[in-house]
């Protein structure tokens, strides 16, 4: 044995070298390390399954059917269960629908999405008799489950259509072979069932919205013993003869296409193993892949299914004149240097997909945590349903889904709108409201691989002082660390972390470290031997720890689907575990898809077991969710539940938005990179999660100073706003080129502060409502067409429009202002003219152009310090734009920027509104959407008697345009109710209100008197 010592090691020093080679390097991502869909077994299969459907002219049949003496409704819980039968496989499934009432938005200051409450589906179709059961717990981590039952509590005393329920209403005469239930606020939603071939379909008023299992697609690959025939598609048209697996015909004779032979083999293809670049996937449950169609009737725009780094309006890959050739892909991966364009996976999934027509929006989740491939094709055919009964027009033009999840069960949530802001808070309903993020964590992030020591990071420090730039947040990478081990530090270059934190929060300002979940196998190390010791780690599929590389070399990784294993995680934040910390130091969760060199895909082997025997390929997308709840429930802990936890994940699942923020990680310091941010913040926004963000700058090599300034400009007006850097490229802190840039970025990074009280209060309305801060045109302007594709210019808020500059030497840009709107230049104050719709805007370098909406009252704070913290009880100058009616509204939300008080009612919620020469603020209470009773009537409560006293603010100066007779006339404005006269200027159509004395948190009006 001591004398294999020195080959052993010798060799790990091999190994270690080879893996110099292995780990990822400043280079463009290498496709060949990822699958493409014919590579991956069940893509392929499921893709064959469809182009067989479709070749053999059988679009629309299906061997799936009801069995209609199985149906069963509840009409009082809104329930309906029956059976489906696969003719060809002779399989039966339960299907179990649950009609879904969700919560009524509050109007008033919050109101914006539908105020009559809205109406959806959850639709499950199970193995009825599996060989095992697969994994459906996935719901159990991306759902709230008390929203849920609400929603199905609230769906009762549904009704059907031409029909009478028998005794009880417990079962449904179907002999006509389809069943129309109408529900919801009005019966205005309906849902019609076709019985054979199954199918389904969603309407709103007579208008149908989405429809599944239209074009026959629907393919469940069940369970079986690896001996066990495998049956392929038949052929269903009639008076034809079935074609079974090896081709032969009925009466003997051999189907001879030899496309539809290639596509027999695809379908039955790598079913009970497959290998790629080497690594094999053993699949000891063989196949169980799933396929499902839907189609949405009269819809050319589709979103969602974040991330990739494509258009906001997704693009076709099937069909013709498809955009790509292969489906968009969601498998969580960790992607150097992506490339654009293009569907493959990135770091998050959210299986959401959300479709705009003329009046009507409608949202499908798929509940599933499995690796998926997306099809998305388009047609313009006529067309006409395959089902018999249909009370309403069925349009010509269609958008259309082929998904497939590698294993699980069919978990579809159908979210009826109508608008896109109902699909949106719908689905952040039943997935969870987003976090409230501390103040701090809205402003500005000063972050690169590595800052080197304490003196490197004092001096950053000081320099954000010296220039006068305001920044809250310094991070540390991996290298701050005692030898990539998490939890530690590098004592020879942070000597005293402590000290060095306690210098930063003397100047309000915080320290993020990273905290990755591959654990260094090191018996020295208190984690890993403390998680090896109590079985907390991931096994390999012969259930031994699993070993792969990653940062530290040798690495476990916890298994986060455990539940002791997230409690452990989570008290290792705790003071005591986590050495030389202090309050105002959070956490950051990198390479969490999970990320191993050594794996196949850079990722874990998919036959790694997890808790209760669980194979890695059902829980894949979701671990990196679960790190980050972990870490954020350890953050809560270490505060007392008294302190909002700031943890950002580069790996993202359904409900994220939960647990804190989210990055699109390793970009490029290239312009199509700055440009391609924007539609991926806003698939991203839209699919739940508000607060997200670019690297500035480009993670990867060195951005030219115009592209660095653009780049500050454009993400000044993103929700999570960082400057990040690789290891590798030159040091890129504002200051270090030269007085010109420096004072360019100062300004865009100073825009960002200006706007902070707006910016706080769209977080709360995200956290109150569930609607992105950050939004498409398509969001704030359903009704015009025009802006369904747009994804170069976008608004935040319903306030500020923003076309960002994201190519090189532009000396002027189109911006789309719709005529729908009042705008006027957000750095000028001038009033756009009235009749363009298009405007050109100059941009020199210091000119990102800005629009603010008409109708609109924006708070901003003019003032600056060092921090967003130090500002907090800074007068704040209101910016009224008048509408053409003269009217504007608007909200400021206040409260301590770090604690839970504001669910005991410990805030300010300030209603403003300008109408009749009035403007006039008014204290409110904000009642939660969500939540128990008990919860909302606290968080709707009075608060304590000192409230306006201990978070009220002043406002120091009221901006008002589109004020009309200025030409005429001079302007006067005073208190209601008081002889006095507030001092007022008017310049160039701009009235200005000096020190009006009020105070936000208090009931106030001014009179605006022109004449």
């Amino acid at each position: 044995m001591r004398a294999g010592g020195p080959v052993k090691g010798n060799f790990l020093l091999l190994i270690s070298l080879l893996l110099l080679f292995l780990i990822p390097s400043v280079a463009t991502v290498k496709q060949e390390d990822f699958k493409l869909c014919h590579q991956s077994g069940f893509c392929k299969r499921q893709r064959a399954y469809a182009e067989y459907v479709q070749r053999k002219g059988l679009t629309g049949k299906s061997p799936y059917s009801l069995q209609e003496d199985s149906l069963k409704v509840n009409l009082d819980a809104g329930e309906i269960a029956a059976v489906i039968r696969d003719a060809e496989r002779n399989v039966d499934y339960t299907l179990q629908i649950d009609l879904l009432t969700f919560p009524t938005a509050p109007g008033g200051v919050l109101g914006g999405v539908s105020a009559e409450g809205s109406s959806g589906a959850r639709v499950r179709i199970k193995e009825a008799a599996p060989l095992k059961p697969r994994y459906e717990q996935a719901a159990e981590f991306a759902i709230v489950a008390e929203e849920l039952s609400r929603a199905l509590a609230g769906s009762a005393n549904a009704s059907f259509a031409g029909r009478t329920a028998a005794a009880g209403g417990s079962a449904v005469d179907s002999s006509e072979g389809s069943v129309h239930v109408v529900f919801g606020k009005d019966k205005k939603y309906g849902l019609f069932i076709n019985s054979s071939p199954f199918r389904f379909e969603f309407s709103v008023d007579h208008v149908q919205l989405v429809s599944f299992n239209e074009r026959g697609y629907f393919y469940y690959e069940h369970l079986r013993k690896k001996e066990e025939a495998v049956q392929a598609i038949a052929d269903q048209e009639q008076g034809e003869e079935a074609v079974a697996v090896d081709g032969n015909k009925a009466d003997g004779t051999v189907e001879t296409d030899p496309d539809l032979e290639t596509l027999r083999k695809d379908i039955t293809s790598e079913m009970w193993e497959e290998s790629f670049n080497g690594k094999q996937d053993s699949k000891p449950n063989g196949p169980s892949s799933i396929g499902i169609d839907l189609t949405f009737p009269g819809s050319d725009h589709l979103y969602g299914i974040p991330e990739h780094a494509s258009d906001f309006s997704l693009k076709t890959t099937r069909g013709e004149g498809a955009a790509y050739s292969e489906p968009y892909r969601l498998y969580n991966f960790d992607v150097f240097e992506y490339i654009l364009d293009s569907p493959m996976a990135l770091y998050g999934s959210i299986p959401l997909i959300i479709s705009k027509k003329k009046d009507y929006s409608v949202g499908v989740l798929w509940i599933n945590s499995a690796e998926m491939w997306v099809d998305v094709e388009k047609s313009s055919k006529d067309s006409k349903p395959s089902s018999g009964y249909i009370p309403f027009a069925i349009s010509a033009k269609s958008s259309h889904i082929h998904a497939s999840a590698e294993s699980g069960i069919v978990d579809l949530f159908f979210f009826l709108g109508p608008t896109p802001q109902d699909v949106v808070q719908q689905h952040t309903v039943l997935t969870g409201m987003p976090a409230m993020p501390q103040l701090f964590a809205t402003a500005y992030h000063q972050c690169r691989w590595n800052y080197n020591d304490e003196a490197d990071v004092l001096d950053v420090d000081a320099n954000f002082d010296k220039y006068d730039i305001p920044y809250d947040v310094l991070w540390l990478d991996i290298e701050h660390t005692d030898s990539k081990k998490y939890f530690t530090w590098d004592k020879a270059k942070f000597p005293d972390p402590v000290k060095m934190q306690q210098s930063l929060a003397s100047r309000g300002r915080k320290m993020v470290t990273i905290v990755d979940p591959h654990i260094k196998v090191d018996s020295g190390y208190a984690v890993y031997q403390e998680a090896k010791e109590q079985g907390l780690f991931v096994k390999n599929k012969d259930n031994n720890d699993f070993d792969g590389w990653c940062w530290p070399g040798s690495s476990s990784w916890l298994d986060y689907t455990n539940p002791a294993a997230r409690k452990y995680w989570a008290d290792r934040f705790s003071f005591e575990k986590y050495q030389d910390t202090t309050a105002s130091l959070y956490i950051w969760n990198d390479m969490n898809e999970p990320s191993v060199f050594t794996g196949p895909e850079i990722t874990m082997p998919k036959d790694n077991l997890h808790f209760g025997g669980v194979e890695h390929r059902e829980v894949h997308n979701m671990y990196g969710m679960l790190q980050q709840q972990s870490t954020f429930e350890g953050l809560l802990q270490r505060g007392k539940h008294n302190d909002r936890p700031f943890v950002l994940s580069r790996a993202f699942f359904i409900g994220t938005q939960r647990f804190g923020a989210v990055w699109t990680g390793d970009n490029y310091a290239k312009w199509d990179h700055l440009g391609a941010s924007v539609p991926m913040l806003l698939s991203m926004g839209v699919s739940g999660m508000p607060f997200v963000g670019a690297d500035v700058g480009g993670f990867f090599e060195n951005p030219e100073p115009e592209l660095l300034v653009r780049w500050y400009q454009t993400a000044a007006f993103q929700p999570f706003y960082r400057g990040h850097a690789h290891i590798d490229t030159k040091r890129r802190e504002p200051w270090l080129f030269g007085d010109e840039v420096t004072g360019l970025i100062r300004e865009a990074i100073r825009h960002r502060y200006r706007i902070m009280p707006f910016l706080y209060t769209l977080f709360f309305e995200a956290h109150a409502l569930g609607i992105p801060a950050m939004r498409p045109m398509m969001y704030e302007f359903a009704d015009d067409e025009k802006l369904w594709g747009m994804d170069d210019q976008f608004m935040l808020g319903s306030a500020l429009l923003v076309k960002p500059v994201t190519s090189k030497d532009v000396a002027s840009v189109i911006v789309t202002l719709p005529k729908s709107s009042v705008w006027y230049d957000y750095e000028t104050f001038e009033r756009v003219k009235p009749s363009a719709e298009s405007v050109e805007v100059q941009t020199p370098l210091s000119k990102t152009p800005v629009f603010l909406r008409g109708g609109n009252i924006l708070s901003r704070r003019d003032r600056f310090r060092r921090s967003a913290t130090l500002a907090q009880r800074d007068p704040i100058t209101l910016v009224v734009a008048l509408d053409k009616n003269g009217e504007a509204q608007g909200k400021i939300y206040l409260d301590d920027g770090r604690s839970y008080a504001h669910e005991s009612g410990e805030y300010i919620l300030s209603s403003l509104t300008f109408k009749d020469g009035r403007l006039s603020g008014r204290d409110v209470r904000w009642r939660p959407l969500v939540g128990s009773a008990a919860a909302k009537a606290k968080a709707s409560g009075p608060g304590s008697s000192g409230r306006v006293n201990n978070l009220g603010v002043r406002v120091e100066r009221i901006v008002v345009l589109g004020l009309k007779g200025l030409k005429q006339s001079g302007v006067k404005a005073r208190i209601t109710g008081s002889k006095d006269q507030l001092e007022v200027t008017v310049m160039d159509k701009i009235v200005t209100i000096k020190d009006p004395k009020v105070l936000v948190g208090k009931d106030w009006d001014v009179d605006v008197v022109v004449g």
